[in-house]
């Protein structure tokens, strides 16, 4: 479809949401189907995720490898990732921890948005293996993270710097739900997860639903959700300049969400990709976070409002210091106390009730936000990410 025809038809309330509601079921579908299939085999394969198997599988996967203890200050690190967004913040956290050698996807030649993007991975995959192989020779590289899939990765690279090098292998991958298994690409392998998973030393989701299909495809999957970084998104003590904000690109039914609260007589401020407000600069994140009396959040998977994942906002939010008001997740009573802490909504009209309370009733905003906080602080920084990982292969001490 001609995509300046598709943004008009977007832009009216009728064929949006038929569009949110086909994309809603082909995502509804897609994961189902994977429930269901890889299930099943989990089932038959006696396969169930757990940090003692982790552990144990672990234990045997890395023997072969050089791994040596260090102290925080003393850890090289060697992470691929975008810069130019929230990767940036693990960057500053995971200076606490040491030298930190940078390999940004960008501006190694590689863009999704480039239709010709699929000719840029033979380059990009030996700009990879020199990368490493010269940082390691300067100072060792005691482990490595990466941000990609199976569009970008390819196998044989991955197994080149696990045989050649000995460098432990991580790769964080938030998008399970979405895009575990997406289809062969040019190169071999499916552009997903599920062909590439195997080759790192650790996968982390933080979809928990999807490790056990990870692990029939012989990858080691740790459930960890997303962190923060006070640098990038600090707590900023400043005047409320809105009632209601949200941060985040405009599809599916989001914006049937936004003028809900509008009809409600809510004053909406939203900002991203698609809304009129534009994007706002990354170190004015925390500052926005902040003047929102309530901040919005939407756990939805892709175009499914029904699905639901952890998102970084989750972190980034509470983090900062701002109010959370998001939708629904029971995973996210893993990491926040519900209620206390953070606000979950089920639907239009409970999302209207809370955001109203919080509006009005300032003590029992600022109380949640103030709690919400201390325990971010204390807990989820992307800092506390890495050093459970560190801890999990060996190399920091615990």
């Amino acid at each position: 479809m001609n995509r300046v025809l598709k943004d008009l038809l977007l832009n009216i309330t009728f064929f949006r949401r038929a569009w949110a509601r086909y994309r809603a079921n082909q995502w509804e579908t897609r994961y189902q189907r994977w429930q269901l299939i890889y299930g099943r085999l989990a089932v038959e394969q006696g396969l169930l995720y757990s940090k003692e198997w982790l552990q144990k599988e672990l234990a045997k996967r890395l023997a072969n490898l050089n791994i040596h203890y260090r102290r925080m200050g003393e850890i090289h690190t060697g992470i691929f990732a975008l810069t130019r967004n929230w990767g940036i913040g693990m960057v500053y956290e995971l200076q606490a921890l040491g030298p930190v050698s940078v390999f940004d996807w960008e501006d190694n030649g590689y863009s999704e948005p480039d239709p010709r993007h699929q000719d840029q991975v033979p380059l990009l995959n030996k700009r990879i293996f020199e990368f490493v192989f010269k940082e390691h020779m300067k100072r060792p590289f005691d482990w490595l993270l990466m941000t990609g899939n199976g569009k970008m990765l390819l196998r044989q690279t991955l197994q080149r710097i696990r045989e050649e090098l000995g460098i432990p292998i991580v790769n964080q991958w938030l998008d399970c739900k979405q895009n575990f298994e997406l289809g062969m690409g040019p190169y071999g392998q499916d552009i997903g997860m599920k062909d590439i998973a195997q080759e790192f030393d650790l996968m982390w989701t933080s979809s928990r639903s999807m490790c056990e299909p990870y692990m029939i495809f012989g990858a080691k999957p740790l459930y960890l959700p997303e962190g923060f970084s006070p640098k990038l998104t600090p707590h900023i003590d400043c005047p409320k300049k809105f009632e209601v904000g949200f941060m985040g690109a405009r599809y599916g039914l989001r914006q049937d969400y936004i003028d809900a609260l509008c009809r409600a007589g809510l004053l909406v401020e939203t900002y991203g990709p698609g809304w009129r407000g534009g994007e706002i600069p990354l170190d004015q994140m925390g500052r926005f976070f902040n003047e929102c009396k309530v901040n919005l959040g939407f756990g939805g998977v892709g175009y499914s409002m029904q699905l639901a994942t952890l998102k970084g906002r989750d972190f980034e939010v509470p983090g900062a210091g701002g109010a959370y008001l998001t939708t629904y997740n029971p995973d996210l009573a893993e990491f926040f106390h519900i209620g206390h802490e953070i606000l979950c909504y089920h639907s239009i009209d409970d999302l209207i009730e809370q955001a109203r309370r919080l509006v009005r009733d300032d003590s029992f905003r600022e109380e949640l936000a103030a709690r919400a906080y201390e325990r971010s602080m204390r807990e989820h920084r992307w800092l506390n990410r890495f050093k459970t990982i560190l801890e999990i292969l060996g190399i920091l001490e615990q």
